[in-house]
Protein backbone atom coordinates (compact mmCIF):
# COMPACT_ATOMS: atom_id res chain seq x y z
CA UNK A 1 0.00 0.00 0.00
CA UNK A 2 1.43 3.36 -1.00
CA UNK A 3 0.38 6.97 -0.41
CA UNK A 4 2.06 9.89 -2.18
CA UNK A 5 1.81 12.26 0.79
CA UNK A 6 -0.02 12.39 4.07
CA UNK A 7 -1.93 15.61 3.38
CA UNK A 8 -2.92 17.12 0.05
CA UNK A 9 -3.84 20.63 -1.09
CA UNK A 10 -7.24 21.94 -0.01
CA UNK A 11 -10.00 20.91 -2.40
CA UNK A 12 -7.93 18.27 -4.18
CA UNK A 13 -9.25 14.74 -4.56
CA UNK A 14 -7.66 11.50 -3.44
CA UNK A 15 -7.31 9.08 -6.34
CA UNK A 16 -7.27 5.48 -5.17
CA UNK A 17 -6.55 2.23 -6.99
CA UNK A 18 -6.97 -1.29 -5.68
CA UNK A 19 -6.36 -4.75 -7.14
CA UNK A 20 -8.88 -7.54 -7.52
CA UNK A 21 -8.57 -10.71 -5.46
CA UNK A 22 -8.40 -14.17 -7.02
CA UNK A 23 -8.94 -17.06 -4.63
CA UNK A 24 -7.32 -20.46 -4.99
CA UNK A 25 -9.20 -22.13 -2.13
CA UNK A 26 -10.48 -22.00 1.41
CA UNK A 27 -8.61 -24.52 3.56
CA UNK A 28 -9.97 -25.70 6.93
CA UNK A 29 -13.72 -26.22 6.64
CA UNK A 30 -14.02 -29.40 8.71
CA UNK A 31 -15.63 -29.73 12.12
CA UNK A 32 -12.65 -31.08 14.08
CA UNK A 33 -9.61 -28.83 13.50
CA UNK A 34 -8.18 -26.30 15.94
CA UNK A 35 -8.79 -23.51 13.41
CA UNK A 36 -11.41 -22.81 10.74
CA UNK A 37 -11.34 -21.22 7.31
CA UNK A 38 -7.94 -20.00 6.08
CA UNK A 39 -7.50 -19.08 2.43
CA UNK A 40 -4.90 -18.94 -0.34
CA UNK A 41 -5.34 -15.97 -2.67
CA UNK A 42 -3.53 -13.45 -4.85
CA UNK A 43 -3.99 -9.89 -6.13
CA UNK A 44 -4.18 -8.98 -9.83
CA UNK A 45 -4.08 -5.65 -11.65
CA UNK A 46 -7.12 -6.26 -13.86
CA UNK A 47 -9.91 -6.00 -13.04
CA UNK A 48 -8.87 -3.25 -10.67
CA UNK A 49 -10.69 -0.44 -8.94
CA UNK A 50 -10.01 3.22 -9.62
CA UNK A 51 -11.90 6.07 -7.97
CA UNK A 52 -11.63 9.73 -6.97
CA UNK A 53 -12.69 10.78 -3.49
CA UNK A 54 -13.20 14.48 -2.80
CA UNK A 55 -14.92 16.67 -0.18
CA UNK A 56 -18.61 17.32 -0.81
CA UNK A 57 -22.02 17.57 0.79
CA UNK A 58 -23.31 14.38 2.39
CA UNK A 59 -22.12 11.02 1.04
CA UNK A 60 -22.52 10.53 -2.70
CA UNK A 61 -21.28 7.59 -4.81
CA UNK A 62 -21.35 7.47 -8.62
CA UNK A 63 -20.13 4.88 -11.10
CA UNK A 64 -21.22 1.66 -9.37
CA UNK A 65 -24.19 -0.69 -9.57
CA UNK A 66 -27.08 -0.09 -7.17
CA UNK A 67 -26.12 -2.80 -4.65
CA UNK A 68 -22.50 -1.66 -4.50
CA UNK A 69 -23.59 1.97 -4.22
CA UNK A 70 -25.74 1.13 -1.19
CA UNK A 71 -22.91 -0.82 0.49
CA UNK A 72 -20.34 1.91 -0.11
CA UNK A 73 -22.69 4.67 1.01
CA UNK A 74 -23.45 2.80 4.22
CA UNK A 75 -19.75 2.16 4.89
CA UNK A 76 -18.59 5.73 4.26
CA UNK A 77 -21.50 7.15 6.25
CA UNK A 78 -20.40 5.02 9.21
CA UNK A 79 -16.81 6.23 8.90
CA UNK A 80 -17.90 9.84 8.57
CA UNK A 81 -19.90 9.58 11.79
CA UNK A 82 -17.13 7.77 13.69
CA UNK A 83 -14.41 10.14 12.52
CA UNK A 84 -16.55 13.30 12.54
CA UNK A 85 -15.33 13.79 8.98
CA UNK A 86 -16.47 15.97 6.09
CA UNK A 87 -19.00 15.03 3.45
CA UNK A 88 -17.58 13.10 0.54
CA UNK A 89 -18.27 12.56 -3.14
CA UNK A 90 -16.85 9.43 -4.76
CA UNK A 91 -16.61 8.91 -8.52
CA UNK A 92 -15.74 5.29 -9.28
CA UNK A 93 -14.29 5.41 -12.78
CA UNK A 94 -13.35 1.72 -12.86
CA UNK A 95 -15.47 -0.50 -10.58
CA UNK A 96 -14.82 -4.12 -9.69
CA UNK A 97 -17.45 -6.55 -11.05
CA UNK A 98 -19.70 -7.59 -8.18
CA UNK A 99 -20.46 -11.20 -7.18
CA UNK A 100 -17.97 -12.58 -9.72
CA UNK A 101 -15.16 -13.98 -7.57
CA UNK A 102 -13.00 -10.82 -7.40
CA UNK A 103 -13.61 -9.84 -3.76
CA UNK A 104 -15.35 -6.68 -4.93
CA UNK A 105 -17.27 -5.72 -1.78
CA UNK A 106 -14.41 -5.90 0.71
CA UNK A 107 -11.83 -4.52 -1.73
CA UNK A 108 -14.04 -1.55 -2.67
CA UNK A 109 -14.98 -0.75 0.93
CA UNK A 110 -11.36 -0.85 2.06
CA UNK A 111 -10.07 1.20 -0.88
CA UNK A 112 -12.65 3.95 -0.47
CA UNK A 113 -12.50 3.83 3.32
CA UNK A 114 -8.72 4.20 3.20
CA UNK A 115 -8.97 7.04 0.66
CA UNK A 116 -11.52 8.80 2.87
CA UNK A 117 -9.10 8.45 5.77
CA UNK A 118 -6.36 10.07 3.66
CA UNK A 119 -8.80 12.87 2.81
CA UNK A 120 -9.43 13.36 6.54
CA UNK A 121 -5.71 13.26 7.37
CA UNK A 122 -6.10 9.97 9.25
CA UNK A 123 -3.76 6.98 9.31
CA UNK A 124 -5.99 3.93 8.89
CA UNK A 125 -4.87 0.38 9.64
CA UNK A 126 -6.56 -1.75 7.00
CA UNK A 127 -7.17 -4.68 9.32
CA UNK A 128 -8.89 -2.40 11.84
CA UNK A 129 -10.81 -0.72 9.01
CA UNK A 130 -11.98 -4.10 7.74
CA UNK A 131 -13.26 -5.08 11.18
CA UNK A 132 -14.95 -1.71 11.58
CA UNK A 133 -16.80 -2.24 8.30
CA UNK A 134 -17.83 -5.81 9.20
CA UNK A 135 -15.56 -7.52 6.68
CA UNK A 136 -12.96 -10.30 6.94
CA UNK A 137 -14.92 -12.52 9.30
CA UNK A 138 -14.31 -15.60 7.17
CA UNK A 139 -11.38 -14.68 4.91
CA UNK A 140 -8.59 -12.20 5.44
CA UNK A 141 -7.59 -12.33 1.77
CA UNK A 142 -9.02 -9.05 0.50
CA UNK A 143 -7.86 -7.25 3.65
CA UNK A 144 -4.32 -8.62 3.47
CA UNK A 145 -4.01 -8.10 -0.28
CA UNK A 146 -5.20 -4.50 0.05
CA UNK A 147 -2.19 -3.89 2.28
CA UNK A 148 0.51 -5.42 0.10
CA UNK A 149 -0.82 -7.35 -2.88
CA UNK A 150 1.04 -10.47 -4.02
CA UNK A 151 0.13 -13.94 -2.77
CA UNK A 152 -0.98 -14.73 0.75
CA UNK A 153 -2.31 -17.46 2.96
CA UNK A 154 -4.18 -16.43 6.09
CA UNK A 155 -4.41 -18.63 9.17
CA UNK A 156 -8.15 -18.45 9.69
CA UNK A 157 -9.62 -18.23 13.18
CA UNK A 158 -9.09 -20.32 16.29
CA UNK A 159 -12.13 -22.44 17.10
CA UNK A 160 -13.75 -21.85 20.52
CA UNK A 161 -14.79 -24.84 22.68
CA UNK A 162 -18.43 -24.67 21.52
CA UNK A 163 -17.43 -24.94 17.85
CA UNK A 164 -17.28 -28.72 17.85
CA UNK A 165 -20.88 -29.23 18.99
CA UNK A 166 -22.27 -26.95 16.27
CA UNK A 167 -19.69 -26.17 13.55
CA UNK A 168 -22.44 -24.91 11.25
CA UNK A 169 -22.78 -21.87 13.52
CA UNK A 170 -19.19 -20.89 12.73
CA UNK A 171 -18.58 -22.15 9.18
CA UNK A 172 -20.34 -19.31 7.38
CA UNK A 173 -19.77 -16.66 4.69
CA UNK A 174 -18.33 -13.41 6.03
CA UNK A 175 -21.64 -11.54 6.10
CA UNK A 176 -23.19 -14.17 8.37
CA UNK A 177 -20.12 -15.17 10.38
CA UNK A 178 -19.26 -14.48 14.01
CA UNK A 179 -17.95 -10.97 14.67
CA UNK A 180 -14.18 -11.57 14.77
CA UNK A 181 -11.18 -9.58 13.47
CA UNK A 182 -9.86 -10.45 10.00
CA UNK A 183 -7.31 -13.28 10.19
CA UNK A 184 -3.66 -12.36 9.73
CA UNK A 185 -1.53 -13.63 6.83
CA UNK A 186 0.84 -16.42 7.79
CA UNK A 187 2.39 -16.49 4.29
CA UNK A 188 2.95 -13.36 2.22
CA UNK A 189 4.99 -13.50 -0.99
CA UNK A 190 5.47 -11.36 -4.09
CA UNK A 191 3.92 -13.21 -7.01
CA UNK A 192 6.06 -13.83 -10.12
CA UNK A 193 5.29 -11.99 -13.35
CA UNK A 194 3.55 -14.98 -14.94
CA UNK A 195 0.80 -14.25 -17.50
CA UNK A 196 -2.68 -14.78 -16.04
CA UNK A 197 -5.69 -15.31 -18.31
CA UNK A 198 -8.97 -14.25 -16.66
CA UNK A 199 -12.15 -15.81 -18.03
CA UNK A 200 -15.46 -14.19 -17.14
CA UNK A 201 -17.88 -17.05 -17.65
CA UNK A 202 -21.66 -17.18 -17.85
CA UNK A 203 -21.85 -18.86 -14.46
CA UNK A 204 -24.15 -18.05 -11.58
CA UNK A 205 -23.51 -15.34 -9.02
CA UNK A 206 -23.77 -16.46 -5.40
CA UNK A 207 -24.54 -14.12 -2.51
CA UNK A 208 -26.86 -13.30 0.36
CA UNK A 209 -29.00 -15.97 2.00
CA UNK A 210 -28.52 -18.27 -1.00
CA UNK A 211 -24.78 -18.29 -0.29
CA UNK A 212 -25.40 -19.04 3.39
CA UNK A 213 -27.69 -21.96 2.53
CA UNK A 214 -25.24 -23.36 0.00
CA UNK A 215 -22.27 -22.98 2.36
CA UNK A 216 -24.04 -24.84 5.14
CA UNK A 217 -25.12 -27.60 2.75
CA UNK A 218 -21.49 -28.45 1.84
CA UNK A 219 -19.74 -27.95 5.20
CA UNK A 220 -18.24 -29.26 7.38
CA UNK A 221 -16.02 -31.22 5.02
CA UNK A 222 -14.16 -34.43 6.01
CA UNK A 223 -11.08 -33.67 8.17
CA UNK A 224 -8.84 -35.65 5.81
CA UNK A 225 -9.90 -33.39 2.93
CA UNK A 226 -9.08 -30.26 4.95
CA UNK A 227 -5.65 -31.71 5.74
CA UNK A 228 -5.04 -32.51 2.06
CA UNK A 229 -5.99 -28.97 1.02
CA UNK A 230 -3.65 -27.53 3.65
CA UNK A 231 -0.85 -29.70 2.28
CA UNK A 232 -1.52 -28.49 -1.28
CA UNK A 233 -1.39 -24.87 -0.12
CA UNK A 234 1.56 -24.96 2.29
CA UNK A 235 3.66 -27.60 0.51
CA UNK A 236 2.45 -26.91 -3.03
CA UNK A 237 1.42 -23.36 -3.90
CA UNK A 238 3.50 -21.41 -1.38
CA UNK A 239 6.94 -22.99 -1.92
CA UNK A 240 6.46 -23.01 -5.69
CA UNK A 241 5.75 -19.26 -5.65
CA UNK A 242 8.70 -18.60 -3.32
CA UNK A 243 11.02 -20.57 -5.63
CA UNK A 244 9.47 -19.29 -8.89
CA UNK A 245 8.80 -22.94 -9.72
CA UNK A 246 6.19 -22.52 -12.45
CA UNK A 247 5.65 -26.23 -13.10
CA UNK A 248 5.29 -27.03 -9.41
CA UNK A 249 2.86 -24.15 -9.00
CA UNK A 250 0.71 -25.31 -11.92
CA UNK A 251 0.65 -28.86 -10.56
CA UNK A 252 -0.65 -27.56 -7.22
CA UNK A 253 -3.29 -25.36 -8.87
CA UNK A 254 -4.59 -28.26 -10.94
CA UNK A 255 -4.67 -30.58 -7.92
CA UNK A 256 -6.83 -28.04 -6.11
CA UNK A 257 -9.12 -27.49 -9.10
CA UNK A 258 -9.65 -31.08 -10.13
CA UNK A 259 -9.15 -33.12 -6.98
CA UNK A 260 -9.74 -31.10 -3.79
CA UNK A 261 -13.04 -31.64 -1.99
CA UNK A 262 -14.35 -28.13 -1.33
CA UNK A 263 -13.24 -26.71 -4.68
CA UNK A 264 -15.14 -29.50 -6.44
CA UNK A 265 -18.23 -28.47 -4.46
CA UNK A 266 -17.77 -24.88 -5.63
CA UNK A 267 -17.43 -26.04 -9.22
CA UNK A 268 -20.45 -28.33 -8.86
CA UNK A 269 -22.53 -25.33 -7.76
CA UNK A 270 -21.87 -23.75 -11.14
CA UNK A 271 -23.11 -26.81 -13.01
CA UNK A 272 -22.20 -28.79 -16.10
CA UNK A 273 -21.13 -25.85 -18.26
CA UNK A 274 -18.47 -24.86 -15.73
CA UNK A 275 -17.36 -28.46 -15.21
CA UNK A 276 -16.97 -28.88 -18.97
CA UNK A 277 -15.13 -25.57 -19.37
CA UNK A 278 -12.60 -26.42 -16.67
CA UNK A 279 -12.16 -29.92 -18.06
CA UNK A 280 -11.49 -28.41 -21.48
CA UNK A 281 -8.98 -26.02 -19.93
CA UNK A 282 -7.30 -28.93 -18.19
CA UNK A 283 -6.74 -30.69 -21.51
CA UNK A 284 -5.92 -27.58 -23.58
CA UNK A 285 -2.23 -27.68 -24.59
CA UNK A 286 -1.75 -23.92 -24.22
CA UNK A 287 -3.11 -23.89 -20.65
CA UNK A 288 -0.77 -25.12 -17.91
CA UNK A 289 -3.19 -24.65 -15.00
CA UNK A 290 -6.75 -23.42 -14.53
CA UNK A 291 -8.77 -22.43 -11.47
CA UNK A 292 -12.17 -21.14 -10.35
CA UNK A 293 -12.05 -18.12 -8.02
CA UNK A 294 -14.24 -18.94 -4.99
CA UNK A 295 -17.62 -20.01 -6.45
CA UNK A 296 -17.03 -17.96 -9.58
CA UNK A 297 -18.14 -17.21 -12.09
CA UNK A 298 -14.61 -15.94 -12.83
CA UNK A 299 -11.95 -18.48 -13.77
CA UNK A 300 -8.23 -17.85 -14.22
CA UNK A 301 -5.52 -19.77 -16.03
CA UNK A 302 -1.74 -19.78 -16.39
CA UNK A 303 0.13 -20.26 -19.67
CA UNK A 304 3.57 -20.17 -21.26
CA UNK A 305 1.96 -19.40 -24.63
CA UNK A 306 -0.35 -16.37 -24.35
CA UNK A 307 -0.94 -16.31 -28.10
CA UNK A 308 -2.31 -19.85 -28.23
CA UNK A 309 -4.22 -19.34 -24.98
CA UNK A 310 -5.83 -16.21 -26.47
CA UNK A 311 -7.01 -18.22 -29.46
CA UNK A 312 -8.50 -20.82 -27.12
CA UNK A 313 -10.25 -18.13 -25.06
CA UNK A 314 -11.58 -16.53 -28.23
CA UNK A 315 -13.04 -19.88 -29.26
CA UNK A 316 -14.79 -20.08 -25.88
CA UNK A 317 -16.28 -16.64 -26.46
CA UNK A 318 -17.41 -17.54 -29.98
CA UNK A 319 -19.13 -20.63 -28.57
CA UNK A 320 -20.87 -18.52 -25.93
CA UNK A 321 -19.03 -20.13 -23.01
CA UNK A 322 -17.43 -16.92 -21.72
CA UNK A 323 -18.63 -13.32 -21.79
CA UNK A 324 -15.18 -11.78 -21.79
CA UNK A 325 -11.51 -12.58 -21.23
CA UNK A 326 -8.28 -10.69 -20.73
CA UNK A 327 -4.67 -11.10 -19.67
CA UNK A 328 -3.34 -9.57 -16.50
CA UNK A 329 -0.52 -10.09 -14.03
CA UNK A 330 -0.04 -9.96 -10.29
CA UNK A 331 -0.28 -6.74 -8.32
CA UNK A 332 2.42 -6.75 -5.65
CA UNK A 333 1.57 -3.36 -4.12
CA UNK A 334 -2.06 -3.39 -2.96
CA UNK A 335 -3.98 -0.12 -2.55
CA UNK A 336 -2.35 3.09 -3.82
CA UNK A 337 -3.47 6.68 -3.25
CA UNK A 338 -2.35 10.03 -4.66
CA UNK A 339 -3.67 13.59 -4.63
CA UNK A 340 -5.09 15.00 -7.88
CA UNK A 341 -6.70 18.38 -8.74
Amino acid sequence: MTTDEQFGPDGWAVEVTAPARLSFTLINLDGESLRRNGIAAMAVRRPGLRARVRPGEGVKITGTEAETTRDLTKGLTKLRELWDGPGVHVDVTRPLPQHSGFGSKTSSLLALGHAYGVLCGRETDLRELSELLGRGRTSGASTGLAAGGGFLVDGGHRNPPDFYAAPEQFLRPSRFAQSVPPPKPVVRLPFPNWPILVLLTNGRHLGGTEELGWFQSVTPIPPAEAARTAQLVFMGLAPAIAEHDYDGFCDAVNEITFRSHFKREQIRFQGKEMIDLLDEGGSEKSVDAIALSVTGPACFAFTRDPGAATRWAQSLKERGLVRDFWFTNACNTGITTSFVP
